[in-house]
């Protein structure tokens, strides 16, 4: 006969204890299931052990910081932006290549030159530093949005905004083909 454990587990003493996988106590003394849905809660561990809110005014300061890192990303994104048109002008230097064929037949660009680095030129290496910074700061805010706290969600996404308020209208493009969370 075959004994099937269902959410029993036997302590050394041969009692029976039960263990719960979805279910856990948070730091304020809550017992509550980890579902994926949202909540207004104030107590609300956000991405690590140490960053933990257990009254409104740490869940309003948590806020206010995911808030400045939604527009720092998007200042972020500018500047990556920025540093690769400033390279579209400078063609003096030898390592940034711009080709008049890629431009059109007349050789005028109007803006849309194609800027080629080569593997090792600091352009590509300051290019893939950022990339890395940009992937992981989007990331980790997609993870502070997991945590389905609404007021958490609300700073993130009005963070973003006045972010793309402040940077984006500086923009040379409207699509973002480097954003990583959409």
């Amino acid at each position: 006969m075959e004994h099937m454990n269902h959410g029993m587990a036997h302590g050394m003493d041969g009692t029976e204890r039960h263990h719960h996988d979805v279910d856990d106590v948070d730091a304020c003394g809550a017992s509550h299931h980890h579902a994926m849905v949202f909540h207004t809660g104030v107590c609300q561990e956000i991405l690590f052990n140490g960053w933990l809110t257990t009254n409104a005014l740490e869940l309003f300061g948590s806020a206010v910081a995911i808030f400045l890192a939604g527009i720092l990303y998007e200042g972020l994104k500018y500047y990556r932006e920025a540093l690769h048109a400033r390279a579209t002008t400078a063609t003096a230097d030898s390592r940034v290549n711009i080709t008049k064929n890629e431009c059109g037949q007349n050789g005028n660009c109007s803006g849309t030159a194609i800027v080629k680095y080569s593997m090792l030129s600091s352009g590509h290496i300051v290019q893939t530093l950022l990339h890395v910074i940009q992937s992981t700061a989007s990331y980790i805010l997609m993870l502070v949005f997991m945590t389905y706290n609404v007021w958490l969600c609300i700073a993130l996404v009005l963070g973003l905004a006045v972010g793309y308020f402040f940077f984006g209208w500086r923009k040379n493009t409207v699509v973002d083909v480097t954003e990583h969370c959409q």
